[in-house]
């Protein structure tokens, strides 16, 4: 008998596969746009986890494909612990976005998340996949996302979002403050239990200097969930955005 698990990695496998597919087949690969992302934060947080233990600090660089109007792009992410220990994650994504009536957006996707610094990797307690699906409502006040994510081996689970944000002017210089509240059923294998995980705010602002755009941010995550998080964190960022 198929374990249920073993079946799920396969779906999951087909829809990465068909997805690049898509992707490659594409007429909108010719209109493909390159963009490059790197990000200092001072303490990797990932819905609610202190994800590198004892609040190091992290680089995260990224490069995005976006596939003209197709509503299709790919992107390759990574972090690199910068003290103390050889954390490294390596996560490929495949996303598709469609732009409703009334700024409605569908958002959905796979990514595929790696831990090439885990013992045995590449064996699967240091690989998972995970599918995602959204809705965002831009033109509703503080621009509400609803985002639901399920992850099919190390999470076993879903992992539920709240995203709002709301921009506004001081001193001249337009800021973003972000708000995000999570819930998660995710890693019970871990001995997580499920429930609110983290309530998360955040405050932005961009500087753009030629094709560069540095945004640097602070963030205060609350965690109602002390087996997610045994602390409340705050933690700086920096991203530099480049377009190709």
């Amino acid at each position: 008998m198929v374990r249920p698990k073993r079946i799920r990695r396969k779906i999951i496998k087909k829809i990465l596969i068909g997805s690049l597919l898509l992707l490659f087949t594409s007429p909108a690969l010719s209109e493909v746009q390159m963009s490059s992302n790197l990000t200092l934060v001072s303490r990797y947080i990932w819905r609610g986890f202190d994800t590198i233990p004892n609040n190091k600090p992290s680089v995260q660089p990224s490069i995005t494909l976006n596939f003209g109007k197709s509503g299709l792009w790919l992107n390759l992410w990574s972090a690199i612990a910068l003290v103390d220990t050889d954390f490294v994650e390596l996560d490929f994504i495949v996303g598709y976005d469609k732009v409703l009536p009334k700024d409605i957006t569908l958002s959905t996707g796979v990514g595929y998340f790696t831990f090439p610094s885990y013992p045995n990797y590449p064996d699967k307690n240091s690989t998972s996949p995970e599918i995602y699906l959204g809705t965002a409502f831009s033109s509703i006040p503080l621009s509400p996302c609803l985002t639901a994510y399920y992850d099919f081996n190390l999470g076993d689970g879903s992992y539920l979002t709240l995203d709002l944000q709301k921009s506004f002017a001081l001193g001249g210089k337009v800021f973003c403050s972000t708000f995000l509240l999570g819930y998660t059923n995710q890693y019970s294998n871990f001995d997580v239990d499920s429930g609110l995980s983290d309530i998360c705010f955040g405050l932005s602002t961009d500087f753009a200097f030629q094709k560069l755009t540095f945004t640097p941010s602070i963030n205060y995550v609350i965690i109602p969930n002390e087996t997610v998080n045994e602390e409340d964190e705050i933690w700086a960022g920096l991203s530099i955005n480049y377009d190709f």
